[in-house]
């Protein structure tokens, strides 16, 4: 039944956007997110350095909260019912920037004068996703192509440099052409003046004299996992100078109502590479953060108590956790002995420090000026 109505849906879509395809090409840049934090920096540089191109947004309300900071010229929140609306946006818009899968990519070929780019949500991968999930091999053979023709429409995927490229390519059926190694937009700013203010406010929150910070960032799961458990086995570390930060998935952070002294459930006020900022020792799972974080030299370690469940839904790479230079573990004696050794954190930061220069083809900080300048410029 589900699927009837999907195909009902883009069938509706593909008509009326064939219609509009009849219609001048603008000059307008469409930014179509599900998280966009990797995307805003390209509307910021827009902003500020093409003052005139009309930019439009359509927003998953779930993760956009505060859209009017785009400050676009029309800002949509997305629902199927406005199909007509987001077929006229996407056959008319000269630009068009995504960080996820959008489905009606699969019956919206794209237009001759037009640009598509997908700024993927994550600057690597330990999950499989895409046509290597758990999910893909269970979906029927015309939904297959649906996904690969959605894949295929991507238009220049930009990651962080040819390793990446290497790791997304299988999982989308791309070839090595279609990738380009601008870097990372969200991490920018890390390198310039703009974290100062950010980071004095979580500075003067939650590090205190003597004391440094852990952050337990798990990836989200789509069955109850353990977090609750590790949380309680993190808190005894407050008694040896650690204050603990801990990230969770919103849908997963309501479910924690116990508070302890120097332990601290951190709400999305400010986004993880804010609190990264401030982190000395990040402990996660099967999430991207690391991949990002290198670029701070965090000292990191994966805890997977969960891992056999984890491999199967979703599934983890084969070669987990590779890429990544860090130690895995689902025992949390071997947490603690690895964060109460400063030779360990150490030998850590001289590694992640390593691997930043392997997975970032082009200099950190940068990213946003070499993606405007190629697609507003044409620099490159």
């Amino acid at each position: 039944m589900r699927e009837s109505i999907v195909q009902i849906y883009l069938l509706l879509f593909r008509i009326f956007y064939r219609i509009f395809c009849l219609l001048p090409v603008r000059p307008v840049t469409l930014f179509w997110v599900t998280y966009g934090d990797n995307v805003k920096p390209i509307n910021d540089a827009l902003l500020t350095e093409f003052p005139n191109e009309k930019r439009y947004l359509i927003y998953d309300k779930k993760f956009v909260k505060y859209p009017e900071a785009w400050s676009a010229e029309y800002a949509l929140p997305y629902r199927r019912l406005r199909f007509i609306r987001l077929a006229y946006l996407l056959a008319t818009s000269k630009h068009h920037f995504i960080d996820n899968y959008i489905g009606e990519y699969s019956v919206a070929p794209i237009r001759q004068g037009t640009k598509r780019i997908q700024l993927w949500h994550a600057a690597g991968t330990l999950k499989k996703f895409g046509l290597t999930s758990s999910k893909s091999l269970m979906v029927p053979k015309h939904v297959l192509r649906r996904f690969k023709r959605v894949y295929q429409r991507y238009g220049d995927f930009i990651v962080p440099g040819g390793a990446c490229a290497k790791q997304f390519m299988g999982p989308h059926d791309l070839p090595r052409t279609v990738f380009k190694t601008f870097g990372v937009p969200r991490t920018d700013y890390w390198f310039d003046e703009q974290h100062q203010h950010t980071k004095k406010k979580l500075h003067d929150a939650y590090v205190k004299q003597e004391r440094r910070i852990l952050l337990y960032a798990p990836t989200y799961r789509e069955y109850n996992g353990m977090e609750g458990q590790t949380v309680r086995q993190l808190e005894q570390l407050t008694d040896q100078g650690w204050t603990i930060l801990v990230k969770l998935h919103p849908t997963v952070r309501s479910m924690f109502t116990h508070q302890k002294k120097h332990v601290h459930f951190v709400t999305d006020e400010y986004s993880i590479n804010d609190y990264l900022l401030i982190t000395d020792v990040l402990i996660t799972d099967y999430s991207s953060i690391p991949f990002e974080s290198c670029l701070l030299d965090v000292p990191t370690i994966l805890y997977t108590p969960d891992i056999d469940t984890y491999r199967q839904i979703p599934g983890i790479i084969d070669s987990y956790p590779d890429p990544l230079p860090v130690t895995c573990t689902n025992q949390f004696d071997v947490i603690l002995n690895w964060i109460n050794s400063d030779a360990a954190l150490e030998e850590s930061r001289t590694a992640m420090e390593k691997f930043k220069t392997v997975w970032y083809t082009e200099q950190p900080g940068q990213a946003t000026r070499r993606i405007v300048d190629h697609y507003y410029r044409k620099v490159r």
